[in-house]
């Protein structure tokens, strides 16, 4: 997969052109949360506009925070060796183009972000940390052992490499939005197509070289992210709405709640069962349970 890396690596691309239409809308309706709550179809075309230019810039900086905050650290413990089965020159190699791929990511979207703040005049907009970096160190913080830390955070990035080329292509397909907007995301998930088997196949170097109670908690942790990366992050957007002056925001955001803040049907994390089959996870009642308790209490 490393020799592909030449070829494929998006930095070694022309970025995507930066003329922007103010007449096309910055993201899609269909992905906001509230998207048919009364008090968001009331809104006057203005103010729905600008919360679809929020959805935009939450989309991205989301992507952000996985990028830095939860594959890079991941990557970095490779690098560091501190990963069972990862010690070889290809894991090594392969951990380093993939640093380099996200530091690129990083610097694409983070140009759109700011493109999209100074043209709709959200510069000042400031974002919460994401549920998803949130429990992710929470779970961390629950145990003492320093393997238990980097599994947790392990898992969390092979989950998110794995779903987030789904959570991507929702844009890099859409006609319908600013063409600088769809360009960027389409940039962005030609890298994470590749990714994604990446860390699939670097999951089955991990669980393999395992102790018995390592493996075990792997199994317990696999399923748990696929909850967070499924919230539709309601305290991100209570903060964005309530920044851009929506006066209707707790009763919006409220009402939300009370549906489910979290929405596995959102997703599809077909990826992640199809990996815990192939490591085994699946044949002993550990895993099943694991995974019941995770991903069926939600639906």
């Amino acid at each position: 997969m490393s020799n592909h890396w030449p070829k494929r690596a998006q930095v070694k691309k022309k970025e995507p052109d930066q003329k922007f239409d103010p007449s096309l809308k910055d993201f899609r309706v269909d992905l906001l949360p509230f998207k048919k709550h009364p008090r968001f179809l009331e809104a006057s075309e203005e103010v729905q506009n600008k919360i679809l230019s929020c959805g935009w810039l939450a989309y991205n900086e989301k992507t952000i925070a996985i990028e830095l905050k939860i594959v890079v650290p991941a990557c970095s413990d490779i690098v560091y060796k501190n990963v069972p089965g990862t010690e070889d020159d290809i894991s090594q190699k392969i951990a380093i183009e993939t640093l380099t791929d996200e530091a690129f990511h990083v610097l694409l979207v983070n140009n759109a972000c700011s493109i999209t703040r100074k043209q709709r005049g959200l510069e000042s907009l400031r974002l919460p940390e994401f549920n998803l970096v949130m429990k992710m160190l929470q779970e961390q913080d629950r145990w003492s052992e320093d393997w238990q830390k980097i599994i947790v955070k392990l898992v969390t990035a092979i989950v998110s490499e794995v779903l987030i080329s789904d959570y991507l292509k929702l844009l890099a397909e859409d006609s319908t939005i600013q063409p600088f907007n769809r360009l960027t995301v389409d940039m962005h998930r030609r890298d994470e197509m590749a990714h994604s088997p990446i860390f699939k196949n670097l999951a089955k170097l991990v669980y393999s070289k395992l102790t018995t109670e390592q493996k075990e908690f792997f199994m317990e942790m696999l399923p748990k992210p696929v909850n967070w990366f499924a919230n539709i992050e309601l305290g991100v957007w209570e903060a964005m709405l309530a920044q851009i002056g929506f006066p209707h925001t707790k009763e919006v955001i409220g009402d939300c709640a009370r549906d489910n803040e979290v929405n596995l049907m959102r997703i599809d994390y077909n990826g992640i069962t199809k990996l815990a089959q192939e490591l085994g996870i699946l044949d002993c009642q550990r895993g099943l349970d694991s995974f019941a308790l995770q991903l069926s209490s939600q639906k």
